[in-house]
């Protein structure tokens, strides 16, 4: 179930910029990604507790990378570290 889900969701979404970040053995992925529809989505997902995850839509693409960079800062200045990305 978990793969037709998975396979459904990429089907309308693409993703733009996706930032895996770890603290201790906590982890957290930060991206963004363009859906069908017109828009930009920022998506903040702990891993621990994914129903605490976050969706914020943006208009445009630079506006939605301003506040992937400024969630990406805030976690840093946190003590957050990224342990990995991808473009």
């Amino acid at each position: 179930m978990k793969t037709k889900t998975r396979n459904l969701l990429r089907k309308h979404t693409r993703d733009m910029i996706r930032w895996q970040l770890r603290m201790r053995d906590r982890y957290l992925t930060c991206g963004v990604t363009k859906s069908e529809a017109d828009g930009f989505s920022v998506v903040t997902l702990p891993h621990r507790d994914v129903r605490n995850g976050t969706v914020e839509i943006f208009r445009d693409l630079a506006s939605a990378l301003q506040r992937h960079a400024a969630i990406v800062n805030e976690l840093r200045s946190s003590g957050w570290s990224i342990a990995s990305y991808t473009q």
